[in-house]
């Protein structure tokens, strides 16, 4: 399962994981080490794997520290790392998808519930406003979102991101968060694999003009960088770097403005 995927499922479950469950599972050790999860004091139970029938059962606290009782074994006990419980940072989640897409209007906080707003996107003369939900996969998750949404301005083009789900909503697009973006466990880096002008269907405007001469040339930096997982987050940072790159793979020729290479990085972290 990718990174972006196995972020999906964490969230979905709605509450504290276990690093233990997850003790096999890079994703996870790189979703601590960037941000994506975040500690939430400790686990209310765990799985008692150790007797003839496994069993949950409720972590206990006395003197000597944490452990659990089992009708086999006794009293268990558990180091501190074990019942040390992990939820998703979904502030973090949420502030790393509007810098990828850019977004103005942005918003730190639930709308309501668990309804998130992302920011506004741009594209040619039209507003895209986009949010998060955990789950769509219900009536409920839907009325609960609609909710939410019926408090916010109305906008033409709206996108949902989910977790799980694409429960279909009148005048809403929903798409699933990892169809939509992909995540780099070595980096914690995000990228955009779909347009959102193309999940809302809002109309396109072509811009004209000549194409860049240093368009082929930056694009295939660009997508060597993704492969090699060396792209950076900061749109500044990983232009700087980007037009660095070009000066040292064409010392003959002039490199791009700063300005021309944010503009490709952006382009291809757009999808646009």
């Amino acid at each position: 399962m990718n990174a972006a995927s196995r972020l999906c499922e964490i969230i979905a479950q709605g509450g504290k994981v276990s690093p233990d469950f997850y003790d096999d599972d890079r994703n996870f050790a790189a979703f601590k080490q960037h941000g994506f999860m975040r500690e939430a004091g400790v686990l209310a139970s765990v799985v008692c794997d150790q007797c003839s029938e496994m069993h949950s059962a409720p972590v206990v606290y006395d003197q000597l520290g944490h452990g659990y009782y089992c009708p086999e074994l006794g009293l268990v006990e558990l180091a501190p790392e074990q019942v040390i419980a992990y939820l998703p940072d979904l502030p973090f989640l949420i502030g790393k998808l509007a810098d990828l897409l850019d977004c103005k209007q942005r918003k730190a906080s639930p709308l309501r519930g668990q309804t998130w707003r992302i920011g506004a996107v741009t594209a040619a003369s039209e507003q895209i406003m986009l949010f998060f939900h955990p789950r769509l996969q219900t009536e409920d998750d839907a009325r609960q979102l609609q909710d939410a949404l019926s408090r916010q301005a109305r906008s033409r083009w709206q996108l949902v991101l989910a977790s799980q789900g694409t429960w279909p909503m009148a005048e809403i697009a929903t798409a699933r968060l990892d169809e939509v973006v992909a995540l780099d466990g070595e980096t914690g880096a995000l990228c955009l694999l779909v347009d959102p002008t193309t999940l809302v269907g809002a109309p396109r405007v072509s811009t004209g003009g000549r194409p860049s001469s240093y368009a082929t040339r930056l694009k295939s930096l660009i997508t060597a960088r993704i492969e090699r997982g060396e792209m950076v987050d900061g749109l500044n940072a990983e232009a700087a770097q980007l037009r660095a790159e070009f000066a040292s793979a064409y010392p003959t020729e002039t490199p791009p403005s700063l300005a021309t290479v944010k503009r490709h990085v952006k382009a291809a972290r757009t999808g646009s």
